[in-house]
């Protein structure tokens, strides 16, 4: 802001009066004005704005519940996964990595799931028969086999609470279930129509304290989950997990793929436990 230039007028405006003085006439000086002061300026003070408070729609809410629904009235299905996940370096600097990974299920009790991301040296497969549950690496050969309980849901279970083992195809089963913390979920909005593969779905973004995700649902009758992207809110680098999924509904498949059968060069290892703590006593 550029200060404003005051013009004072005292002595120089009484110099003509001061010579009429001085020439013996009686002209009283006149009143000097003083100087007016510059206007000081305005600072504009900004209404204080309040965060837009949460918004659960009942219809995204509801949506969640017939998708989740929907899958568990399948008895047997294929999907195919194309990921994308960053990878948060040392430095800080996120990098982007592709993968791809294949599940076979058939309800209630059996499972094979294979993943693979090259640049994160991910090259694994999951065998689970109703009986045992067995993972096997690709690349080094190690494999590790450990009695199951009896269904894929108990399954899933265990392998979070005692080996530290999150499936990115979890949701699956929990999805619109009873398993489901819809308490947890502290914003559902619908977002609009869109095409995810020549498929059209409905957008849908929810909150919870811990992530951010999305999930684009097929419309119709078979409302699948198309596309999934999940924003992790208390990573260093807020990283983010996409998957486009590919359906396939009553597929063929051999019942020997659920069960693991080691090859020759195979070497046999032990599950890691994650073995309670006093901290984690309540």
């Amino acid at each position: 802001m550029k200060h404003q230039r005051v013009r004072y007028t005292g002595l120089a405006a009484l110099i003509p009066t001061l010579l009429l003085v001085a020439a013996g006439c009686s002209t009283q000086p006149p009143a000097v004005t003083p100087p007016a002061m510059p206007e000081q300026p305005k600072i504009a003070v900004e209404p204080k704005v309040e965060a837009p408070k949460p918004v659960i729609e009942p219809e995204a809410i509801a949506a969640l519940q017939k998708m989740g629904g929907f899958l568990r009235s399948l008895k047997s299905y294929q999907v195919d996964f194309k990921l994308t996940k960053d990878e948060v370096l040392e430095s800080g600097q996120k990098i982007m990595v592709d993968g791809a990974s294949n599940l076979i299920v058939q309800a209630p009790d059996r499972f094979h799931f294979s993943t693979k991301i090259e640049e994160a040296t991910i090259d694994l497969q999951f065998f689970y028969n109703g009986k045992e549950f067995t993972i096997f690496g690709n690349t080094d050969k190690y494999y590790a086999t450990v009695a199951a309980p009896a269904t894929t849901r108990e399954l899933l279970t265990v392998a979070q609470d005692r080996y530290n083992l999150e499936f990115p195809f979890a949701d699956l089963f929990v999805w619109g279930s009873d398993r489901e913390n819809l308490g947890a979920i502290q914003s559902a909005i619908y977002i609009g129509p869109a095409q995810i593969n020549a498929v059209a779905c409905d957008h849908y973004a929810f909150q919870n304290a811990d992530v951010d995700w999305q999930l684009w649902i097929e419309k119709g009758e078979k409302p699948l989950p198309r596309k999934l992207v999940i924003t992790s809110k208390l990573e260093e680098g807020q990283p983010q997990y996409t998957s486009v999924m590919g359906w396939t509904l009553s597929p063929k498949y051999k019942q020997q793929i659920f069960t693991f059968v080691p090859p020759k060069d195979a070497i046999k290892i032990n599950f890691a436990v994650n073995e309670p703590t006093t901290e984690n006593v309540q």
